[in-house]
């Protein structure tokens, strides 16, 4: 268990971390004009990198947590027993992405959708007949 609280807190941290830090480097600029997405990528193409690797850190951990979420929701019976350390990450990762939300915007909305989606489709229940 101390192992797997490890790791949980490692992943709030790199999904928060991720989503903060990708906000601050993409490019205050509007980068859907097609002359300033170009200079972007020309002139500075690690840093528009970096935050896209970021952002893709940050949305997948995120993920994880969505993924914890749907399990816990559709199990009929109690398998995935809930214990007191998972609903403190879930309510945590909750509380963080809203604060990312109220604080960045649009980048947090997005990670947010893509957590989502990607939670969910990532859950592989198994069919009861």
């Amino acid at each position: 268990m101390r192992y797997w609280i490890y790791k949980r807190t490692l992943l709030l941290l790199a999904a928060f971390g991720g989503v903060s830090a990708s906000a601050s480097l993409l490019p205050d600029s509007p980068i859907w004009s097609f002359s300033s997405f170009l200079g972007e990528v020309l002139f500075s193409p690690f840093k528009l990198l970096l935050a896209v690797l970021l952002f893709v850190l940050g949305f997948l951990s995120y993920s994880i947590f969505v993924r914890d979420v749907v399990k816990i929701g559709t199990s009929k019976w109690v398998t995935y027993s809930l214990g007191f350390p998972k609903l403190i990450f879930i309510i945590i990762s909750f509380i963080s992405i809203l604060y990312l939300i109220f604080k960045i915007g649009t980048i947090a909305f997005i990670a947010l959708v893509l957590a989502l989606w990607y939670g969910i489709m990532d859950v592989g229940l198994k069919k009861l007949n």
